[in-house]
C-alpha cells in the first residue's frame, strides 16, 4: 500500500475539473460546429434556388438570343457566389460553357438545373450543372469555430485556475496539516491539540468536523488508556467467569446438576491414585433407581426426568462438600466418589442415604410419589486398579437388585 504513488487530493480534483471542463468546451464547440454546419448548408441550398429561380431564366434567354459573351459573364456571376466552385453550362446544340475551379469536375455531388425555352413549352435548349466548393465551407466553418474554441478555452482555463487556487487554499493545504499531525502522532503527544492555520470562517465545514472528531478521540483515548489497567482487570475476571461457567457446564450433567461422564472418566483414576499414593481409603458407590423403567412407562419421560433431577439433588446434597462427588453415570445410575473414606464409613452414609430416598416422598408434577434405590458399595484393595473397582461395584449394584431392591450392597472385603 504505501507504495504507491501519492498524488495529492487537490491536484486529483483539478485534473478532474480541467478533463470535465475541456469535454464541456468540445461539447459546446460541436453544437456550434452543427449550428454553423447546418447554417452553411441552408445559405448553400438558398444560393442554388436564387440560381433556378434567376440565373436559369436569364442563361435560356442568353441561349436563344445566342449571347456567347453574355452567356459566359452569367456563368462568371454563379461561380462567383459564396459556396459555388465550378459551373458548367452544355448547350443541346452542343456547345459547353464553364467558370470556376475545374478540378471540382470529378466531384459527384453537383447540382443540375435544366434550361427550358424562353418562350413556352418548346422542349429543353441546354443544362446547367453546378458544383459546391466544400473547402470554401470548411474554411467558413473553421473561421467561425476558432474564436468560440479560444473562447471557452481561456474561459475554461480562468475557471479552473480560480478553482485551483480555492481548492489549495481551503482543502489541500488544511489536509496537508491533517495528515503530517496524523503521521507525527505518538502515545506520549495525545493531549497534543490539533490546530490548522487556514482563514476564519463564520461556518463550519467537513474539515472542521475532521479537527473535532480527532480532539474527541484523542479525549476518548486518554480517557482508555488512564482506565485502561482497570478495564483489563475486569476483563479478565469477566473472562474467568465466563471461561469456568463453560467449563462447568462441560462437566455437569444437565438434567441432575451431578458430574457427567466426561468427567468421570477425566477423574476418578486420578482420584484414587492420589487416595493410595496418601495411604488414605477409596470407596465407591454405585447407585441404581429400582423400576425405573415402569416410572417412566407410567410418569412419561418428563415425570422420569424429575425423579432423576431430584434424586441428583439429594446424592449431591448429601454428600461432604469439596471431598465426595457423585456423577450421572448412566441413563438412572449414578457413581458416588468417597475419599478417605473407609468401606465402613461408605457402608453407613449409603445406608442412610438409601433410608432418605425411600423415606421421602418424590413430588412429580405437583403430586408426590414414592421412589427407592438399590446400591453397591466396595472399597479399593491394594493393588488393585480403579476400573477392577468400578466393576465390584457394579456387580454388587446387580447383586442388590436380585436380591429385591432398595437394600446395601456391600463387599465382603476382611478391610471393612
Amino acid at each position: 500500500m504505501h507504495s504507491q504513488h501519492f498524488r495529492p487530493l487537490a491536484n486529483s480534483l483539478i485534473r478532474k475539473i480541467i478533463a470535465l471542463i475541456a469535454a464541456c468546451t468540445l461539447l459546446m464547440v460541436g453544437l456550434q460546429g452543427t449550428m454553423i454546419y447546418r447554417q452553411e448548408q441552408a445559405f448553400f441550398n438558398a444560393s442554388l434556388r436564387d440560381i433556378a429561380n434567376s440565373s436559369v431564366p436569364l442563361l435560356a434567354t442568353s441561349l436563344w438570343d445566342i449571347e456567347p459573351e453574355n452567356i459566359q459573364q452569367q456563368l462568371a456571376l454563379i461561380a462567383d457566389r459564396h459556396q459555388i466552385g465550378y459551373v458548367r453550362l452544355v448547350v443541346k446544340t452542343g456547345q459547353i460553357f464553364e467558370a470556376g475551379q475545374h478540378a471540382l469536375e470529378k466531384n459527384t455531388d453537383q447540382q443540375h438545373f435544366d434550361i427550358p425555352h424562353p418562350h413556352g413549352n418548346r422542349g429543353l435548349i441546354g443544362h446547367l450543372d453546378v458544383w459546391p466548393d466544400h473547402e470554401a465551407q470548411y474554411t467558413d466553418m473553421l473561421a467561425s469555430l476558432l474564436p468560440l474554441l479560444a473562447g471557452y478555452g481561456i474561459l475554461g482555463g480562468l475557471v479552473c485556475l480560480l478553482i485551483a487556487l480555492i481548492l489549495r487554499r481551503d482543502l489541500q493545504h488544511p489536509m496537508q496539516q491533517i495528515a503530517a499531525f496524523v503521521t507525527e502522532l505518538r502515545p506520549d503527544k495525545l493531549s497534543q491539540p490539533l490546530q490548522l492555520d487556514r482563514p476564519v470562517a463564520h461556518t463550519r465545514d467537513e474539515i472542521d468536523l475532521v479537527t473535532e472528531g480527532f480532539a474527541a478521540l484523542q479525549r476518548s483515548l486518554n480517557n482508555h488508556i488512564t482506565h485502561l489497567d482497570q478495564r483489563v482487570a475486569d476483563r479478565t475476571h469477566e473472562l474467568k467467569l465466563a471461561m469456568d461457567a463453560i467449563h462447568q457446564l462441560s462437566i455437569t450433567d444437565p438434567l441432575t446438576g451431578c458430574f457427567n461422564r466426561h468427567h468421570f472418566e477425566e477423574h476418578f483414576v486420578e482420584d484414587a491414585l492420589a487416595c493410595v499414593a496418601e495411604r488414605r481409603a477409596f470407596s465407591v458407590v454405585f447407585c441404581d433407581i429400582d423400576h425405573f423403567k415402569n416410572i417412566n412407562d407410567t410418569l412419561g419421560h418428563i415425570g422420569g426426568d424429575q425423579v432423576l433431577a431430584q434424586l441428583g439433588e439429594r446424592l449431591r446434597t448429601t454428600l461432604r462438600a469439596g471431598q465426595d462427588w457423585v456423577v450421572r453415570y448412566g441413563g438412572e445410575e449414578f457413581v458416588i466418589v468417597l475419599r478417605d473414606t473407609p468401606l465402613k464409613s461408605a457402608l453407613s452414609m449409603t445406608e442412610r442415604l438409601r433410608q432418605y430416598v425411600c423415606a421421602t416422598p418424590l413430588e412429580v408434577s405437583g403430586q408426590p410419589m414414592t421412589a427407592t434405590a438399590s446400591f453397591g458399595v466396595a472399597q479399593l484393595r491394594e493393588g488393585e486398579h480403579p476400573n477392577d473397582l468400578l466393576e465390584r461395584v457394579d456387580a454388587l449394584l446387580y447383586q442388590a437388585k436380585q436380591e429385591g431392591r432398595n437394600r446395601v450392597c456391600p463387599s465382603d472385603d476382611s478391610q471393612g
